[in-house]
């Protein structure tokens, strides 16, 4: 049974304007962790893209969860694959829990895609079978 969707559309270059060319503004800071900005540093010229999908991403999470555990309280990370996932702290668990949203009950799944300009990411929460 599907609990929540979320989507949004990022701007990337918004993202490369309020980041900072080396990744180090006070919105950087702020919206991603240092993982995140470890891998998008990584990325090279794709940088700003992966930023742009990671804020996507976080958006939607929000809208998808309907809860606002802060920026820095979940993060993008990609399995081996490449796939990509969120990490949770525990106040992101709890505020979810809070909305009956256990973590280990439901399902989140994650998508994010950018081309050039744009940067997608689509949450899906789903109950656990």
């Amino acid at each position: 049974m599907i609990l929540g969707i979320g989507v949004d559309l990022v701007k990337v270059e918004r993202v490369q304007q309020k980041a900072g060319e080396n990744l180090d503004s006070p919105l950087a800071r702020g919206a991603f962790t240092e993982s995140e900005l470890a891998y998008a540093r990584s990325r090279g010229v794709a940088a700003f893209q992966s930023l742009a999908g990671f804020f996507a991403a976080k958006e939607a999470f929000f809208k998808a969860t309907q809860t606002w555990p802060g920026f820095h309280e979940i993060w993008v990370e990609h399995e081996e694959s490449g796939k990509p996932y969120f990490g949770l702290s525990e106040k992101a668990k709890a505020k979810m829990l809070e909305l009956g949203l256990a973590p280990e009950t439901c399902n989140i799944q994650l998508t994010i895609s950018h081309e050039k300009e744009y940067a997608v990411a689509v949450v899906v929460v789903c109950a656990s079978s």
